[in-house]
């Protein structure tokens, strides 16, 4: 126990000695933050910070509005301006925050700019305030609202609601997409500056302490009926209106959360494969055979992915992936695929594997990979093969199954075991791919 600091000798770590601290994370609780919690966490001081994190951090702004479409923020000569609660003349109308993009230095020019509408807590998105922000903006020449909630929505060029007006361009970010996504940038050493790191590390530590943001944690209050009344159906039965309304709102907030979980947990950028209206993609899908399918591509490589199933008659959770091994023929491929995981740890008996043959040919054994490793230590013929399909696997399907019973009609307990076999799969099968 040291009793004061000898300067160019005392180590950082142990000056909590000379205060009489239990621990070096006692005095880490007292250290200056940017960003204090507490009495910033009402709405207009967490819409100030989030925008000032924005215009401080030149990495982040252009990481978050190239992905709504604004390629000008990348121009080297462009600054961004970032205001809160501007009134319109009649005081009716107060938009939280403004966004303005300029370029030019001497007299700056304005390229872009766009009204900002933030919502903490339990708070929705109100269709109709947005609505007469629009009014608004419209009247001074504003043709984009952000808006940012607690909600999630598959891509941020989409919006939890809809507006009467043509014409008007309308996006969302969550809390969680807006703090993943930090995060995402300090991880993979994206920002150049360290002072804009630390900014940046302060901006997600006060997002993660504030009491009103948060990811998705409930299905809802109608997802335990909706579910039970879909498993009662056979696979062709027509789902009612509103049961359907009910499942798809809340699996598509979910769904876009598991891939924020993941990015936040792995060292990869899982992001969800998807083409058109996925509300409708959806819809279709449970009408069809009442299993939601969901792709992920890790890292922006549309070869590398892997899939989820949720099937509301099994009440089960589908993990899978497809490998391709070219070399060799299907004695020597399905070695070449054990080896995969050989060296790694984690593999159990709930990884299973089957070979998939021309036009689709396959024994469909699901066979256990710790199967697999017993049939080679022993020299025996893989039981996932079939001669008389052919001498070449097409490909290798490995995937998971996990029946969740009762908890796939929890709002909660569908949430993390959902989360939780997905990160499984991601760490004991596509991370070795």
């Amino acid at each position: 126990m040291i009793k004061k600091i000898d300067c160019g000798k005392t180590n950082l770590e142990d000056i909590y000695q000379v205060f009489k601290l239990t621990s070096a994370e006692q005095l880490e609780s007292k250290k200056a933050r940017l960003f204090p919690s507490g009495n910033t966490d009402n709405e207009v001081s967490t819409t100030s910070i989030f925008l000032s994190t924005l215009t401080a951090v030149k990495e982040y702004r252009e990481e978050l509005l190239s992905q709504i479409g604004i390629k000008k923020i990348c121009n080297k000569n462009v600054s961004l301006h970032t205001f809160t609660e501007l009134e319109s003349n009649s005081k009716d109308d107060r938009p939280d925050g403004l966004i303005v993009l300029t370029s030019g230095k001497l007299k700056p020019i304005i390229e872009w700019v766009c009204f900002v509408e933030v919502k903490i807590g339990n708070n929705p998105i109100d269709a109709t305030q947005v609505d007469r922000y629009a009014t608004f903006a419209r009247e001074v020449g504003v043709n984009n609202i952000i808006t940012i909630s607690n909600d999630l929505v598959t891509n941020p060029m989409q919006s939890p609601v809809k507006l009467s007006k043509r014409n008007f361009n309308l996006y969302h970010w969550s809390w969680a997409f807006l703090k993943v996504t930090a995060q995402r940038l300090i991880r993979t050493n994206s920002i150049e500056d360290e002072d804009h790191i630390y900014i940046l590390s302060e901006f997600r530590r006060y997002v993660d302490s504030h009491k009103k943001l948060h990811n998705y944690t409930s299905m809802g209050k109608e997802w335990k009926e909706s579910t039970a009344l879909i498993q009662s159906l056979d696979a062709k039965q027509k789902i009612a209106p509103l049961t359907l309304s009910n499942i798809v709102e809340s699996y598509i907030q979910e769904e876009k959360d598991i891939g924020l979980q993941l990015t936040d947990r792995s060292q990869f950028h899982i992001e969800l494969l998807t083409k058109g209206d996925r509300k409708e993609a959806v819809e279709k899908m449970l009408q069809t055979s009442k299993v939601i399918t969901s792709q992920f591509m890790l890292d922006q490589d549309k070869s590398h992915t892997f899939s989820v199933d949720v099937d509301f008659i099994r009440q089960e959770i589908r993990c899978y992936t497809n490998i391709i091994i070219e070399k060799g023929k299907a004695q020597a491929q399905t070695t070449a695929l054990i080896k995969m995981f050989e060296s790694k740890s984690g593999y159990t008996d709930c990884i299973l594997v089957n070979a998939i043959y021309l036009r689709n040919k396959s024994k469909r054994t699901d066979t256990p990979l710790s199967t697999l490793f017993e049939e080679k230590e022993l020299a025996e013929p893989y039981s996932i093969l079939e001669k008389s399909f052919g001498d070449n696997v097409k490909f290798f399907e490995v995937k998971t199954k996990d029946l969740l019973g009762r908890d796939f009609r929890s709002t909660k307990n569908f949430i993390v075991k959902l989360e939780a076999i997905t990160e499984r799969f991601l760490e004991q099968v596509v991370v070795h791919l």
